[in-house]
């Protein structure tokens, strides 16, 4: 901004958490989730800020949009990290924490390698490292307790809908949309019936798809996290 704030867009942020834009947009008027509560600051104001946007490349160049400062967003992302590691968040909510995890994981990761190069008289392209930390998130899938039915790195949709708490329809609307993205690996009959599945063809998935599956916003935003009424 102007006074050198750095903000972030309504939607942006709400892209970034991993939540619906509505849910964001609910906690405005109701405050954040009680889940979170225990976990965030009792200062923390939830009053939006409206901007005037001048960026001449912008599409929303000459209209009003709510912002974000980095300040509310990493309140919010601390918040979910907490309930996370105590247990507290309800079933629909796990979604966001595990992908707070993740971003606070990869954001520490990019730090540490700007901090490293910068001391060796490197120039780091922030940007390219925090996306390289971001995607390379396997073993933080694991350690949420994702597992494969085809040996260590190949699940199949009941592994993925089961972790991610969303109906095979949804997941089958993510991979359509993303099949350029995301190769699905043909089982055969003997690697189907060695998990005692039925089906006479079946795809599996390798884990590094999985883990773009987890992130992908559209998962995230159709699996019952509206408004919170109710894992982007």
């Amino acid at each position: 901004m102007d006074d050198d704030t750095a903000v972030m867009s309504e939607r942006g942020t709400a892209d970034l958490l991993g939540m619906a834009h509505s849910s964001l947009q609910g906690m405005a008027v109701t405050g954040v989730p009680k889940s979170l509560k225990p976990f965030i600051d009792k200062d923390l104001s939830m009053a939006v800020t409206l901007v005037k946007v001048t960026a001449k490349s912008s599409p929303y160049k000459d209209r009003k949009i709510v912002v974000y400062d980095s300040n509310f967003i990493d309140a919010i992302l601390r918040a979910y990290v907490m309930a996370v590691g105590h247990n507290a968040l309800q079933k629909n909510q796990m979604h966001i924490g595990r992908r707070c995890v993740l971003l606070f994981s990869s954001l520490a990761k990019t730090a540490l390698d700007a901090a490293i190069k910068q001391a060796c008289g490197l120039s780091p392209n922030i940007q390219q490292t925090a996306q390289k930390n971001y995607i390379d998130a396997v073993k933080l899938i694991k350690d949420f307790g994702f597992t494969c039915s085809v040996g260590d790195d190949i699940a199949i949709k009941k592994d993925i809908t089961q972790f991610l708490s969303v109906p095979e329809s949804t997941l089958n609307s993510f991979l359509r949309k993303h099949k350029s993205d995301i190769q699905p690996i043909r089982l055969d009959s003997a690697t189907i019936r060695s998990f005692g599945g039925k089906a006479s063809r079946m795809n599996g998935y390798h884990l590094d798809d999985v883990t773009k599956i987890a992130l992908g916003n559209e998962v995230t935003e159709r699996s019952g996290d509206h408004g919170f009424s109710h894992w982007h």
